[in-house]
Formats: C-alpha cells, sequence, structure tokens
C-alpha cells in the first residue's frame, strides 16, 4: 500500500514538472511568454488592468444593431498601447461571437506560409483559451500557403512571438466562452495575403458559424518617429483603413508608403470582412505611445497604435462613385482636351489655367482618360488607386495618354482634329471570390499574378459583348499571361465600378 501511494506522489510529481517546464513536442497548451513583460504575469493585476484600458463606463461607439465582423488592435506592451486596445475590444462585450480568428505577423521568423496553431489551447495568466480545431482544420487545407503548424507559436525561443499572445487576455475578458484560432504571418507577401484570405473565407462561407466568428488583425503603425512625424506618416493609413481600401493597402505596404507591421493581417482582415457581409469600416481610436496616461509621454520616438472595426449597419450606404454634375462632367473633358493639345503641341500645360474646382470634383479619385482617333483607340493611361483629387488626377493622366501609351506613341499636334476623349472614373478595387459576382457592364477588372498585372474597363467587355469567361481570359492576356491565368490559386482578381464621361 505505501509502495502504491509512493508511485502516485512520483507520478503527481512528474506531472508537475512536465506543466511547470513544458516542451512543445510533449503537451499542446502554449504556455504565456511575455506575461511578466507586456502584460501582468498574475491574473488579479492583469485582470484590473484591462478593466482599466476598457473603461466601461464609457458608452461604445458602435450600437448594438451594427454587427462587428472584424477588429484592428495594437500589439505594444499594455502601459503604452493597452488604452488603444481596450477601446477596440471595448465594442465586442455582450456580442454573441463564439469564434474569434486572430492573425499576427511574425517579428522574430520568416517562412513562406500562415502558421495555424496546430495545438489545443494558447494559455494566458487568466486559463487556456481552446483552439476552435474543426474551423483551424478548415482553414488550413485550403491551400499550400496556410498550414496547420507550430511556427511562429512556438515558446521555447530567446525570443517568442508576442503580437498574437498580447491579444488574447483582453480576448479572454470581453468574449470568455469564445474559443480562438490563432493564425501567425511568416511572410506578409501579396500571394501569403490573398491565400490566408481565401482560405478563411473558403472556410466560413455558406455557413452558419460565419455569423459567430469576428476577425482581429494584430499591428502597431509607425516606429519610432517625432510624435508630429508619426501622426503625419499614419494618417495616410487611417484614411485608407476609412475608404475600406485594401487593395491600396497592399500597395503603399509594398512601396513602404505607410509603416505598418501587421499590414498583412489587416489586409486580410479588411478583405475578409467585407466578403462576409461587412460594409462600414469605423476608425475608434488612433494614438500613440506619447499619448498613453499609463506610460512617461516622451515625444521623441512613439510608436503608433490605431483601432478600429468592420462593420455591417444596415442603414448605412455609400455611393461608391462620385456624383457628379452635367458642369463636373464638362470641365473634366475640357481638361483632358486642353491638356492633351498643350502637349501634343509641345506646350507646356498649366492647370491654373482653369479655375480650381470644389465639391466631388476635389475629392481623391482614380481616373484613366481614353483617347480615340477616328473611333479607334489611340491611347489609355490612368492610375490604380486614389493619390490626388479627381480633377488633378485627370489632369496628369491626360499627359500620361498624350505621352506613355507605349502601345501606340505620343499623340501628334496634326492628329489633333481627329481626336475625341473619354475619362473614365474607378471605384475603389473590391476582391473577387467567385466568377459570379463579375457583372459585364458593370464592372471593370484587374488581375494580379506574380509580377505581372493587367486591367481591363467595363465598357471593353460590354462593347466587343464578351462573356465573364471571354472576359477574363482576355483580362489575363493583357496582363502578358497564358488565357487561363486566372484559374490559379495564385492569381487575385479584382473588380471595379466605373463612371464614363464622353
Amino acid at each position: 500500500m505505501f509502495a502504491f501511494i509512493l508511485l502516485l506522489i512520483i507520478l503527481g510529481r512528474m506531472e508537475l514538472m512536465s506543466q511547470d517546464a513544458p516542451s512543445e513536442k510533449s503537451i499542446s497548451y502554449r504556455p504565456p511568454t511575455v506575461a511578466g513583460a507586456f502584460y501582468p504575469a498574475d491574473a488579479d493585476s492583469l485582470n484590473a488592468e484591462i478593466e482599466k484600458y476598457l473603461e466601461l463606463d464609457k458608452p461604445k461607439v458602435i450600437p448594438e444593431n451594427v454587427k462587428i465582423l472584424g477588429i484592428i488592435s495594437p500589439h505594444a506592451g499594455y502601459v503604452y498601447s493597452g488604452f488603444v486596445a481596450g477601446k477596440a475590444y471595448r465594442e465586442l462585450v455582450g456580442r454573441n461571437i463564439k469564434t474569434v480568428i486572430i492573425i499576427s505577423p511574425s517579428h522574430q521568423v520568416y517562412f513562406p506560409y500562415a502558421s495555424v496553431f496546430s495545438g489545443d489551447a494558447y494559455v494566458t495568466p487568466l486559463g487556456p483559451v481552446l483552439v476552435d480545431k474543426e474551423l483551424a482544420n478548415r482553414i488550413s487545407c485550403q491551400n499550400i500557403y496556410v498550414k496547420l503548424s507550430m511556427e511562429g507559436h512556438q515558446w521555447q525561443r530567446v525570443t517568442p512571438e508576442h503580437s498574437l499572445e498580447v491579444q488574447i487576455p483582453f480576448v479572454q475578458k470581453v468574449l470568455p466562452n469564445a474559443k480562438i484560432v490563432p493564425i501567425v504571418m511568416g511572410s506578409q507577401e501579396n500571394v501569403i495575403i490573398h491565400s490566408l484570405t481565401m482560405a478563411i473565407y473558403k472556410a466560413l462561407q455558406n455557413t452558419p458559424q460565419a455569423n459567430e466568428v469576428l476577425l482581429i488583425a494584430s499591428s502597431d503603425l509607425s516606429h519610432y518617429h517625432s510624435y508630429k512625424t508619426a501622426y503625419s506618416i499614419d494618417e495616410k493609413f487611417v484614411q485608407t483603413f476609412s475608404r475600406f481600401d485594401y487593395f491600396k493597402l497592399t500597395s503603399l505596404l509594398n512601396s513602404r508608403e505607410v509603416e505598418v507591421c501587421g499590414g498583412g493581417p489587416i489586409a486580410v482582415v479588411l478583405s475578409v470582412s467585407e466578403a462576409l457581409g461587412a460594409n462600414k469600416p469605423v476608425p475608434i481610436h488612433y494614438g500613440t505611445s506619447g499619448d498613453s496616461p499609463y506610460a512617461p509621454r516622451m515625444k521623441d520616438q512613439v510608436v503608433g497604435y490605431f483601432a478600429g472595426a468592420l462593420t455591417y449597419d444596415p442603414e448605412f450606404s455609400v455611393s461608391s462613385l462620385p456624383k457628379l454634375t452635367p458642369n463636373d462632367k464638362k470641365f473634366l473633358l475640357d481638361l483632358a482636351k486642353k491638356t492633351v493639345e498643350a502637349v501634343a503641341k509641345g506646350e507646356k500645360p498649366d492647370i491654373s489655367q482653369f479655375s480650381t474646382p470644389t465639391g466631388f470634383l476635389s475629392e481623391h479619385s482614380t481616373a484613366f482618360v481614353t483617347i480615340e482617333k477616328n473611333g479607334e483607340l489611340r491611347a489609355c493611361m490612368g492610375h490604380l488607386f486614389p493619390v490626388k483629387p479627381l480633377y488633378w488626377e485627370v489632369f496628369e493622366v491626360a499627359k500620361l495618354s498624350a505621352t506613355s501609351d507605349w502601345r501606340f506613341g505620343p499623340v501628334k499636334s496634326q492628329e489633333l482634329p481627329e481626336l475625341s476623349y473619354e475619362i473614365t472614373i474607378l471605384s475603389r478595387f473590391k476582391k473577387v471570390f467567385s466568377e459570379n459576382e463579375i457583372q459585364i457592364g458593370k464592372h471593370g477588372l484587374f488581375i494580379r499574378y506574380r509580377n505581372h498585372s493587367g486591367l481591363l474597363l467595363p465598357q471593353v467587355a460590354s462593347e466587343r459583348n464578351w462573356d465573364v469567361r471571354t472576359f477574363l481570359e482576355n483580362l489575363c492576356l493583357k496582363a502578358g499571361l497564358s488565357k487561363t491565368t486566372y484559374l490559379d490559386p495564385e492569381a487575385e482578381i479584382f473588380s471595379f465600378e466605373a463612371l464614363i464621361i464622353h
């Protein structure tokens, strides 16, 4: 009997030792790795600190009848960014959310895929949070760039990844019964962003679970600039988020015009949320480490933080295109025509000769200027996303059409009497998840595949009486690809609407 009791004591001690020093190979509960550094290590202190950041006595920004599909939250130490994160998480209190997909970047190690945690739970001082294994498996079986893995989730590193873990105590506090699907992006290349977007969407589409899932993107903004500079840099991101423009966001990330360490996760959350029904981005709060009331307010080197939500508001509607008056349209056509004529005559076009417009003409929009000669295409140039007010955009792309369409060469002065002009104003680009979403006559298309890209305006398909399949095939050819490339899982297709001015 004594020997039996002794054996139980030894086995119990061995179990305690295994819990004290967990092995990545022997257990599937990930222990907290940045507790005591990024947030308090004991449950009582952590609970009290999160309550302080949530400010539950203050009103919410988002009405209860508006559905929240995704949020953006920062991931620095709580004393620096908790006051911003709390404002995002406060909006989730009382919501019917059963699973939270948390997507973070990898700061410590590169790997060429998105890693869906293959374990059973993440643990914090507040206890374990179970993984929704069924959904994790569905997400990870969609394509080769999304895998069940421990990569990015390891805890026995000198510097384990923090950006996903720091979200979980907030989730535990506001959604105590929710499961999680933790995903770390080892790369934020376009193909990984696209592949993870498609994997999550396909795992959720046409399932009842889609109505009970929340997506979280973990990201900070600019790093270590002066207080004033940080606000200036981050304003471009906030504007892009507010326009729901995830296509522009990925372009800004690639050109390094914005500093967003979790830009890939944000792009995924934006596009999946929209595909699941979100129609309104809600900026909740922007601040920097220099604004935190819980840390020394140093203004010389700060980090930017943003809280935002992707929502479905049944009472919200916004036109994807500007509403121009006949006079607005005439102004733009005159501007394009006179700009091309000046360039063709060797003169320097001067936009100051036109009165500075107001209203929709002064808002940022994307445009193409098409030049035809005796009814045949002579030139067509434009930009992919808005960088300037509409009137200035038309001025710039008219110059490009007159000089830079390599298919035809510069416009010559003797051609001017034979030319006619068309302006196409583009909406933002929306990700296409299925061919069934494309409508001939309404949508233009853009393809991005590896180092190739191409665009066709909506009128191209309708004027030629193409069906959707033919439209997609010619889009691929325009991009210098084989006509069936759109079927490749790596090919990204975007649609847009257009306002055409003759």
